[in-house]
């Protein structure tokens, strides 16, 4: 009596394997998507929250703070000196305390701050991933562009000029800065 033993044949071995390596690809790319839309969610709140602790200085000092380099001066003694991005801002000289810790880009890139010569008015910039986003910048031809003269994406440790495709602006600005074509 002779035994007879079924077995996958080495092409339908390769085919479950082709399959499994097909599921696998998309798994990653969907939760490539999925961290890259939480990223620019956390970008959008923080960006918020700069935005009211803005008021909040304007009603302190009548002026929105200025700004040096895309940052704010708004912390150390008499709110003249730089606040880094992560540290506290705060002004020393009377103790104000306007944030614990000024936000972070979590993707490692950096927040843009722009302020005119008067302080009445400001813009703040992020870069956002996915630029399927409704809130990313568009040109004319409604494709995706950036910011002109903003400094948001770090490229190979370099922070790279015009890279900047979200903003939130005072309520007194009705106009948004130059778009630049650079997609």
């Amino acid at each position: 009596m002779k035994l007879s033993q079924k077995a996958f044949t080495l092409l339908e071995l390769l085919v479950v394997m082709a399959i499994l390596a097909l599921l696998v690809g998309l798994g990653l790319r969907t939760f490539g998507s999925v961290q890259q839309k939480s990223r620019d969610s956390k970008r959008k709140e923080d960006l918020q929250s700069i935005s009211k602790t803005l008021e909040l200085y304007y009603n302190d000092f009548k002026h929105y703070p200025y700004a040096s380099g895309g940052k704010i001066l708004g912390c150390g003694e008499n709110s003249t000196e730089a606040c880094e991005w992560g540290d506290v801002w705060q002004n020393t000289s009377n103790q104000t305390l306007y944030m614990s810790k000024m936000p972070r880009d979590p993707g490692g890139n950096q927040y843009f701050y722009l302020a005119d010569a008067g302080g009445t008015s400001y813009r703040l910039f992020a870069y956002l991933e996915n630029t399927e986003d409704e809130s990313v910048v568009l040109n004319e031809d409604d494709e995706p562009a950036y910011y002109g003269g903003t400094y948001c994406r770090i490229i190979d440790t370099v922070l790279t000029a015009s890279t900047c495709n979200y903003i939130i602006m005072s309520t007194n600005i009705i106009d948004a800065p130059t778009v630049v074509d650079s997609y």
